[in-house]
């Protein structure tokens, strides 16, 4: 095995990332030979209502994929070299189908100019509506609505397990049984000539996986003489998030809608409706209380069954709601009744946030969860009959929320900000969190126009959600190209753009600093960056700004180490009020298998950053990830980072083997992919993760991680977290 400087040198030039960024994708014409999708086509599809695009790529890494945009807008992302799109009859549409390289989009793309199926081409059957998913039990009930026959009658239906055809029915329900992974379900309809139609939508079936709530409250009132407004209030999701509602009518989708209310045709004759929430995983609430509309002047409305000859009028307005009890995320209301005219009864009262429904009680006095701490929220409720009619809104009353319990803890995490999974995670577990480091800021990096400057966008929601609870903030600006790198320290036009960028953000946003993550610069760039980080830090302290910087690990200092030599820790630690040392990276994407973080070479790391003159403002930083290489790892067989949910996953595997290296302080999973192939994974649980933590605040040191979301939720138990 050769040296580590020899290692590292080879991660250089291979243009591996040691540190918490990715390589950049190419732009160029030569970067895009292999990757550019060519020979684009565009066929109609016998559905009669999408188009088939097809393309070629020279390229065949398991790392490529594609995203196929339809005037300007993603409809959807594939590692094939083919995509479905909607495109109605006789539409005009530009699609352009881009090489995305990992996780980064590329430039490298091609569009071309489409035209929609001629219309009534349509040959198939039509595409299956009304997917849904309802838990029995221990199992789970699918549900879809009625295709439509193209040119020949209707056979039945083909339900898809993850893509694979699982069974052909002639019922609209199959029953099936959830697993601890999550497993995709579709519907196709197929006709007597075995034509099929287009693939209903996906529905996400996983144990333990709950329903949404009923849609409560559920009313009407007139909209014209024709048409009436249908009103309900919110459901919950558990889990995930409602995507929308149906209102259904003899247990077929009449409607759908992404808020609480929907217009509907009022006829003569009285129809039935209900209400079913669906969440982003294709369930299915139960459906809501029965309402029945006619014609106003035809029969009066109902809810819960049957028809009622009507009351005089609705009730009466209910008092103002005044505030028992406030929390920081809770409010206990309470307002005077309302009465009803005789011959009607109260169903109960609205209870309105905002001017929006939140639900519906049947008492005068509620709890509502949910909340924003420190907002201000506008209270009212409204009295609903067992007609379905509803009074007019009492008078509104302002309550603010409480402060929320602040932070307790004096971890440093970094926060992907465009990962959803990250912020949860911070939201989660804030109060163990000290600082915080949203990842939005990066410098361009394809050549041509535009090099060098600075692309992202602040993310409000998660630098207010931190301030609200005493966690620091640290926006990270991150650039990890050697080549851009020289040029901001060397032109003074770029130079002075990122410094008065940063300082005037860190004002605009409310930061309490930044973090300057500037990995893979040229050795000989050193002396360079301190002096850019001086000034920085002489802007930020001048406007009451701190200045945090990522810099890579080293045991000794090494000038001429290729990824080391350009952070000169000493000097460093004069300006930064914190350096984050990203103690992991030994064994790298392209390197051959092995732990990235080996607790002898964490050890040399801390003992190292123990003998700095500024000690106390170094912090030393763990990876919260694995690493998985198939193959024995190396340039053509690129690592993939895995998360605690997926090693889980993996090691369940049959003939996966997971052993723990008291050596290296790490654990190792070997398993064969559904290919054949052998893979080797190396991570760290929470008790391996406890050592490293020791190691640091033994002596003196701040504690880190990179990144928040999906981690081994047993990490906020450990007991020496500062």
């Amino acid at each position: 095995m050769t040296s580590r400087s020899l290692l590292l040198g080879a991660l250089a030039a291979a243009g591996a990332v040691l540190g918490a960024g990715t390589a950049a994708a190419p732009a160029s014409a030569a970067g895009c030979a292999t990757v550019r999708p060519t020979n684009v086509k565009v066929a109609p599809s016998a559905s009669g209502d999408r188009v088939t695009v097809t393309w070629r790529a020279r390229s065949r890494s398991s790392r490529l994929a594609f995203r196929v945009s339809r005037d300007g807008a993603v409809v959807g992302q594939t590692r094939s070299r083919r995509y479905s799109v909607a495109l109605a009859p006789g539409a005009k549409a530009r699609i352009t189908v881009a090489a995305v390289l990992g996780s980064r989009l590329t430039r490298c793309r091609t569009t071309v100019r489409a035209s929609g199926p001629a219309a009534g081409s349509r040959q198939t059957p039509s595409a299956v509506t009304g997917m849904a998913a309802r838990p029995s039990g221990r199992r789970v009930v699918l549900t879809w609505d009625p295709a439509k026959a193209g040119r020949s009658p209707l056979a039945g239906y083909r339900v898809l397990r993850n893509g694979r055809t699982l069974k052909r029915t002639k019922a609209r329900r199959l029953t099936v049984t959830p697993t601890r992974r999550a497993v995709r379900y579709q519907v196709a309809a197929y006709d007597r000539k075995g034509r099929l139609g287009s693939r209903s939508s996906v529905v996400t079936v996983k144990k333990g996986h709950a329903a949404p709530s009923a849609p409560q409250g559920v009313g009407y009132q007139p909209a014209s003489d024709t048409r009436v407004t249908l009103t309900w209030a919110a459901a919950r999701a558990f889990g995930s998030r409602i995507a929308g509602y149906r209102v259904v009518r003899d247990g077929v989708t009449v409607k759908a809608a992404t808020g609480t209310t929907l217009e509907l045709p009022a006829t003569t004759a009285p129809k039935t409706y209900r209400v079913v929430a669906m969440d982003a995983a294709g369930y299915a609430s139960a459906p809501s209380a029965p309402v029945v509309i006619s014609r106003p002047g035809a029969g009066a409305g109902a809810t819960g069954g049957r028809m009622q000859r009507a009351p005089a009028g609705p009730p009466s307005t209910p008092g103002a709601p005044r505030a028992t009890a406030v929390a920081d995320t809770t409010v206990t209301l309470a307002w005077d009744p309302a009465t009803v005219p005789t011959g009607g009864a109260l169903r109960g009262y609205r209870v309105m946030r905002d001017g929006q429904v939140v639900g519906q009680v049947p008492d005068p006095s509620t709890t509502v969860g949910n909340l924003a701490p420190k907002t201000a929220y506008s209270w009212s409720v409204a009295a609903v009959d067992t007609q379905g009619r509803v009074s007019d809104p009492s008078a509104a009353t302002t309550i603010v929320q409480a402060d929320p319990p602040a932070a307790e803890g004096k971890v440093h995490a970094f926060l992907l900000a465009s990962t959803d999974a990250s912020y949860a995670a911070f939201r989660n577990h804030y109060r163990r969190i000290g600082t915080v480091y949203p990842t939005f800021y990066d410098c361009v990096r394809p050549s041509g126009a535009g090099q060098g400057q600075i692309e992202g966008t602040n993310n409000a929601d998660i630098v207010r959600f931190a301030a609200d609870r005493k966690v620091r903030v640290f926006a990270r600006y991150n650039c990890q190209d050697p080549f851009v790198l020289h040029r901001i320290f060397t032109e003074p036009a770029l130079r002075a753009t990122w410094i008065n960028r940063m300082v005037a953000d860190s004002v605009a946003y409310g930061y309490d600093g930044v973090n300057v993550d500037f990995e893979a610069g040229f050795p000989g760039d050193r002396n360079l960056m301190t002096s850019f980080v001086s000034d920085l830090s002489d802007a930020l302290h001048a406007r009451g700004k701190l200045l945090s910087q990522a810099v890579s690990p080293k045991t000794t200092d090494n000038v001429n180490h290729p990824r080391g030599g350009i952070f000169d820790y000493p000097e460093l630690s004069k300006y930064n009020d914190v350096v984050f040392v990203m103690a992991w990276g030994l064994h790298w994407a392209t390197s051959d298998p092995g732990a990235q973080d080996p607790i002898d070479w964490v050890t040399q790391i801390a003992d190292y950053v123990a003998a700095q003159p500024r000690k106390e403002k170094f912090v030393m930083g763990s990876m919260l990830y694995g690493m998985d290489w198939p193959d024995g790892g190396g340039l053509l067989n690129e690592a993939d980072g895995r998360f605690a949910s997926e090693i889980a996953q993996l090691a369940a595997r049959p003939g996966a083997t997971n052993t723990y290296d008291a050596a290296t302080a790490s654990w190792h999973l070997a398993y064969t992919d559904d290919a054949g192939r052998p893979h080797d994974v190396w991570y760290s649980d929470p008790d391996a993760l406890a050592l490293r933590i020791q190691i640091a605040r033994q002596r003196g040191l701040g504690v880190g991680f990179w990144r928040l979301g999906q981690e081994d939720e047993r990490i906020w138990s450990i007991p020496t977290l500062p």
